[in-house]
C-alpha cells in the first residue's frame, strides 16, 4: 500500500456519493452520557489536547488520517451503505467523540481531563447522499480535502467521512470502477487500522452484493483499551523500573529525541510539509540483505535500524543512534480493531568501534529488541509522572521536555504480513495524509512483495529535500551494498569522536 499527502492524491473524476449519519444518530449522539470508565488512551488524549491547542492558536493542522482504494464495477450504493454502516457499528472507539471538562481552560493542562461520550451503537444509521458530477482530478481533491478538514472532528460525533466518486470513463467499452474515500480523525486511528479497514469493507461489500458471510477477524474494543492503560499506568511509580529505563534513553539524548541528522531549513520557523519517497531495495535485494541480517543474529528490522545508525553516523558523525518506533499492541483479540493500537519503543544502537555491517547488526537487533520492553509504558507516561513528582519545581531533570509536540518518528511495516497485500497495486489503495507546518522529518519504511521502500515527511525547503533525498540514497546504497556483497564497511566521518 502507498502512502502520500493528499497533495499527491490524482483521483479520478466523476459523480461523487457522500455517506453520513441519519438526523436522528447525530440528534442521539449530541445527547450521548459520559463514560468516566472509559478514558481516553494516552495517545487520544495527547493527540485531542494538541489538536486543541493548535486549532486555538490559528495553526494549520491535519489532525485526521485517510485511506483511498478502487473497486470493479458499478457501485450498488445501497449495498455499500449496508457494509459501511456494519463496519462503523463493528468499531467502538467510532462511537465515541470527547469533550474537556472546562471548555475554556488551556487544554495542555492535564489537570482538567478529556471526557469520552459514547454513541449507543444500534442508533448508529447511515444514508447517502448524490452529489455533484465533477469533471477535474483537481476539484475532487479540493471537495475531499475540505470534508477531511472540517468533518472529521473527535471533539464532535461522527469523526468519519465515507465517499466514492464513481467514475466515467473515455472509453465506452471500458468496464466500469468507482474509488472510495474515507478518513477519520487520528485518536480513533492509525495507518495499521487503516490499512485493516481496507480489507474489511471490501469483504463487508462483498458480503452485502453476494450475500456471502464475511470472514472477519475480531473487532475487539478501543474503548476497553484505554480503560486497561489508565489502570496500568495508575501503577506506575518513579521507583518502577520502566521509568527507569525510559529516562536512561531520554538522558543519552539530553532529554529529548534528537531530530533527523541532516539540516532541514526549518530552524527559524516551521514550514509547511511535504512527503518525499525512495526506493531503497527490490524484493531480491531484500531476500539478500534479510539473509545476511539473519546470519549476523539479526532480522530484517534489526538490520534497517543499523543501516540507519550507520547512515547516521556517517552523515552526521552521530556514534549513539536513538529513534523512536511505533510498534503494535495488538492481541489475537484485536487483530480487526481500529485504534491507535502502538506505542513507541526507543531503539538504540551504540556504533561504538564497530565498523562493519555485520560487526553492529547484532547490536541493531538488540536495541529494538530492548526497546520492546517498554511496549506497555509510554515515553508521554513517564514525563508525566516526572513532572507530576516534581510539580513544585519549574523544570524537570536533564532538560526533560513537557511541550505536546511530536517527536520524530521512525516506522518499520511489513506489508507483506497484512491481510491481503497482494490487491494493493490493483486496488491502487493509499493511504492519504494531510499536509501541515512542521519543522522535523519523521520516516516510514515499508517492506512490500516488491521491495522496500521509505517516505520522509519533512519541511519543503530546498534544504530539507536535499537533506532527505541525500539520507535515502545513503541507506539504500548500505542495505544494496549488503545484499550484494555480504557487508557494509564504513569509517569515521571527519570530526566525530
Amino acid at each position: 500500500m502507498d502512502l502520500n499527502l493528499i497533495t499527491h492524491w490524482h483521483p479520478l473524476p466523476g459523480r461523487v456519493i457522500e455517506w453520513g449519519v441519519t438526523h436522528a444518530s447525530a440528534q442521539r449522539a449530541a445527547e450521548a452520557e459520559i463514560d468516566r470508565e472509559l478514558p481516553p488512551t494516552t495517545m487520544q488524549d495527547r493527540h485531542l489536547r494538541r489538536a486543541r491547542v493548535t486549532a486555538e492558536k490559528g495553526d494549520p493542522q491535519s489532525p485526521w488520517i485517510g485511506i483511498a482504494f478502487d473497486f470493479a464495477g458499478t457501485l450498488d450504493r445501497d449495498a455499500m451503505t449496508r457494509a459501511l454502516q456494519r463496519y462503523v457499528r463493528r468499531h467502538d472507539t467510532l462511537h465515541s467523540w470527547f469533550s474537556f471538562d472546562e471548555a475554556t481552560t488551556d487544554a495542555a493542562d492535564t489537570a482538567f481531563e478529556v471526557r469520552r461520550h459514547v454513541v449507543p451503537v444500534e442508533s448508529i444509521e447511515l444514508e447517502y447522499r448524490v452529489g455533484d458530477d465533477v469533471s477535474e482530478s483537481e476539484a475532487i481533491r479540493a471537495l475531499v480535502a475540505t470534508k477531511f478538514a472540517t468533518e472529521t472532528s473527535a471533539l464532535q460525533w461522527p469523526a468519519f467521512v465515507f465517499g466514492a466518486v464513481e467514475h466515467h470513463h473515455a472509453d465506452l467499452e471500458a468496464d466500469p470502477s468507482f474509488t472510495l474515500f474515507h478518513a477519520v480523525d487520528h485518536a480513533h486511528s492509525d495507518m495499521n487500522s487503516m490499512v485493516l479497514m481496507y480489507a474489511e469493507l471490501r469483504q463487508l461489500y462483498a458480503a452485502e452484493t453476494t450475500g456471502s458471510h464475511p470472514e472477519l477477524g475480531p473487532a475487539g474494543s478501543y474503548a476497553q483499551f484505554g480503560r486497561v492503560e489508565r489502570e496500568r499506568t495508575t501503577e506506575l511509580t518513579m521507583q518502577s523500573p520502566e521509568v527507569h529505563q525510559w529516562l536512561g534513553y531520554l538522558m543519552r539524548s539530553g532529554g529529548s529525541f534528537p531530530g533527523f541528522p541532516l539540516p532541514l531549513g526549518a530552524e527559524d520557523a516551521p514550514k509547511p510539509a511535504i512527503g518525499s519517497r525512495f526506493d531503497l531495495a527490490d524484493d531480491n535485494e531484500c531476500e539478500r540483505f534479510g539473509a545476511v541480517c539473519k546470519a549476523n543474529g539479526a532480522n530484517f528490522i534489526g538490520g534497517i535500524f543499523t543501516a540507519l545508525a550507520i547512515a547516521e553516523f556517517e552523515l552526521a558523525g552521530r556514534d549513539k543512534y536513538i529513534a523512536l518506533s511505533p510498534v503494535s499492541t495488538r492481541t489475537e483479540a484485536d487483530s480487526f480493531a481500529q485504534g491507535w493500537y502502538i506505542n513507541l519503543i526507543p531503539v538504540g544502537i551504540d556504533v561504538d568501534d564497530k565498523r562493519r555491517f555485520t560487526e553492529l547488526a547484532k547490536l541493531g537487533q538488540q536495541g529494538y529488541h530492548d526497546g520492546k520492553a517498554l511496549l506497555d509504558v509510554s515515553v508521554q507516561q513517564v514525563i508525566d509522572l516526572v513532572l507530576s513528582s516534581l510539580a513544585e519545581s519549574d523544570s524537570a531533570p536533564g532538560g526533560l521536555s513537557k511541550t505536546l509536540t511530536p517527536p520524530p518518528i521512525v516506522s518499520y511495516i511489513d506489508g507483506r504480513r497484512m491481510p491481503d497485500p497482494y490487491s494493493y497495486a490493483e486496488t491502487k489503495a493509499t493511504g492519504i495524509v494531510g499536509g501541515k507546518e512542521t519543522q522535523i522529518a519523521s520516516m516510514w519504511i515499508n517492506r512490500m512483495h516488491t521491495g522496500t521502500w521509505i517516505a520522509v515527511s519533512h519541511p519543503d525547503t530546498p534544504i530539507a529535500h536535499e537533506s532527505a533525498t541525500r539520507f535515502a540514497e545513503h541507506v539504500s546504497k548500505i542495505i544494496k551494498t549488503v545484499a550484494a556483497q555480504g557487508d557494509y564497511s564504513f569509517s569515521a566521518p571527519e570530526g566525530a569522536s
